[in-house]
Formats: C-alpha cells, structure tokens, sequence
C-alpha cells in the first residue's frame, strides 16, 4: 500500500508550492510517519531541482536564484497542438525598439502546470486597443509575467484577442522575471527572492516591471484600465502625471532609453531594492516615484512641482488633466449616463483617461451605454468594442 501527498497532512503552502509536479508522489504505507514525511521531503527536494534545472527552459537561469512557481518557465516541449505558448520577449524575432513602445503588463500569477490560456477583459483589451490605434508608429508589447497560451487551431477562437492582433503594431509576449533582470541593476536582488514575500505581489511585481521595461528598452508603460484618446508619439519622452495637485501616479510612466531617462531609470530600480516593503501598497509604485521625481527635480515639494507642470532637466511632470483629470473617488462618472456630458467636457484635452480598476472592477456595464465610457469605447477601440459580450 502507498499513500500519497494529500494523506500526509502536510500545510497547505506546501502542498501550493509542490502542486505544479502533479504527479503524486507515493510512499509506503508501511514507514513510521516521520520517515515518510523525511523520505518525501527529499523526494520533492531531487524534484525541485529537476524542475529548476531543465534543460528545456531554466538552463539560462542564474544559479543563485530563489524559485517562484507562479513566474517560472513552463516546463514542457508544448507539443500539445491545442495551444499556443507565448514568444518569450527577449527570444522573439520582433523585440521592442529602442525608446518607441509602449508597455502593458499583465502580472496575475499562473503556475507553470496550469497551462494557462489567455483571458483578457474587454476593458483590458480596450486599453491595448486604444494604444496601438493612437499611436500607430509605436510597438505595443502586452507582457504577461507567467507562463500564457493561447488556444490553438482545435480550441474555439477568442473574439477579443483576435480583434487585438489585427493591429500590426501589438505584439503579446510573456517574459521571465529572473532572465529579464539579468544584466540590470537589479538582478542581484530579484535573484534573492524579497519581491516574492510581498503582500501584495501583484501590484508589486507590476510595480517593478514597468521600471525594469522601461529601464531596458524605453518608451510609454500604461495600466491596463486606461483608454487613450488621442496620440501620445508627440510627446518628447521622459515624463509623469499627478493624479492631485500633491501626488503623483504611475500608472502612466514614460522614459527614454537614453540620457536623463535612463538614470531616473537607475534611480527608481536603485530606490525599489534599498526600500522595498513588501506589505505597503503603494510603497514601491507612487510613493517611489514622487520621491525619485523630487530629486530630479530637486524640490521637497510635489505640490509645487506640479502646479509649475515644471520640466526638470527634460523630465516633465503634467498636471492632472493629461492623464487622471477623473479622480478616483469620482470614477462612475465614467459609467453614469446623468455624468455624460460633464465628463466628456472634463476628458477633452486628456491624452488619456483611467478607469482606477481598483476600486471599479466589481460594476460590470453595457455595451452601448449611454455614458462616457461607452462612448469611449466605441470610437477608441471599436474592433474590441465590436467583439465584445454584451458587457464591459
């Protein structure tokens, strides 16, 4: 007789963390209990290694590095016809330019063994839509941090992604979190682990990338619960919005690849290691930037920075009208018919507008609504508008 993983009543982050194997791993039944669970950990252990060093995927890894399930390189051959795994970022025969992309980043965490299939929302693939439709002389690369497919020729079709790929300019990539480090001032520190202790490792993995993109590569990163409404390519990259007269956001960031982009870059990868909090929120995204943008800017105040929109050494800081001239608490006159108007008048001379899903993500609205929102979809990103379910 054998028993298996589930019977030793091991603590369910365990079993989380070695449930990517899925084969369950059988011990006699006969042992003593403490010789099954040492016998197993060193099975796992001998597995865990195995699964690090794969020839496959991990043999470019660095040595040092602390493993993470969620991020790590799907270890199979993808020989399974019914999907489609991603093109690596770095690996991909078209990779992002220097200083023209833009960059949206997609950080939920899929364990490599999930095979999972892409699932964007319809206000997701708006955000990308209105991007690359905008501004068709950049590359828009839509990064996922985990292992991503798409289905393949057997599976049925995803209106939304299609829809998204008819534009020449999107490309959808996935990337691995150690091997895009490599080379950077921050690899030492991602190999350590700390990012992956985090509270709120979503946020905070995003967090980190559009820095590290940006850092590498250059160019616009945006959230993906924008709509942009007019063409950001005339804008001399390097620069930031307040989403109040004393605060800064980052959900839109550019900087250029070069010159006093690059070391804000530095600075802000240089900032995110020396004080990474794992259980503040906001610690690592806003509150670095405003505090990078301070030295830039060499003023302690934000407030004032802002209301001089002032241009530091070619680093500019826009007022809230560029990008947030919604704020969050006021978010549904996004989605309120009785605010159309009003809101349309308050967004015409955005570059974008931002829908704060943090807080909106619950309410589900029609298609066709009579609303601001409604209204920006239809005229910027009507393919996905087109393809979408009856609700955004």
């Amino acid at each position: 007789m054998f028993i298996t993983l589930n019977e030793l009543e091991f603590p369910s982050h365990t079993v989380f963390r070695l449930s990517m194997f899925q084969t369950p791993i059988k011990l006699p039944v006969f042992l003593p209990k403490i010789l099954q669970r040492v016998l197993f950990c060193l099975m796992a252990g001998a597995l865990m290694l195995l699964f690090v060093a794969s020839p496959t995927e991990n043999n470019d890894m660095p040595a040092n590095f602390k493993p993470f399930p969620c991020f790590m390189d799907a270890d199979d051959d993808n020989t399974d016809d019914s999907i489609i795994r991603l093109e690596d970022v770095l690996r991909a025969d078209v990779k992002p330019t220097q200083g023209k992309n833009i960059f949206f980043h997609e950080t939920s965490c899929h364990p490599p063994g999930s095979k999972y299939i892409m699932n964007l929302t319809a206000r997701q693939a708006c955000s990308i839509e209105s991007a690359a439709l905008h501004n068709p002389n950049f590359e828009v690369f839509v990064l996922f941090a985990s292992p991503t497919y798409l289905p393949g020729a057997e599976r049925p079709k995803l209106p939304l992604i299609e829809a998204l790929q008819s534009y020449e300019n999107v490309h959808l990539r996935q990337l691995n979190i150690w091997r895009y480090s490599k080379g950077t001032p921050a690899e030492e520190w991602v190999n350590k682990g700390d990012l992956f202790d985090s509270s709120y490792l979503k946020e905070h993995v995003s967090d980190y990338l559009r820095m590290l993109s940006l850092y590498r590569f250059g160019g616009v990163y945006l959230d993906i619960d924008v709509v942009v409404l007019r063409s950001m390519e005339n804008i001399p990259l390097n620069y930031v919005g307040a989403e109040e007269p004393g605060a800064l956001c980052n959900a839109v960031f550019s900087l250029d690849s070069t010159g006093i982009g690059h070391e804000i870059a530095e600075l802000c990868l240089k900032d995110f290691q020396e004080n990474f909090n794992g259980q503040g929120y906001i610690s690592n995204g806003p509150s670095l930037v405003m505090e990078v943008t301070k030295k830039v800017c060499n003023s302690t105040s934000i407030e004032q920075i802002v209301a001089e929109q002032r241009n530091c050494n070619g680093f500019q800081v826009f007022n809230t009208t560029a990008f947030y001239p919604i704020p969050w608490p006021a978010w549904r006159r996004f989605v309120e018919p009785q605010y159309l108007n009003e809101t349309l008048e308050q967004t015409k001379d955005s570059y974008l507008i931002h829908l704060w899903n943090k807080v909106s993500y619950e309410m589900k609205f029609k298609k066709g609504d009579d609303t601001a929102y409604g209204k920006y979809a239809q005229e910027h990103c009507p393919k996905v508008n087109a393809a979408a379910d009856e609700y955004f």
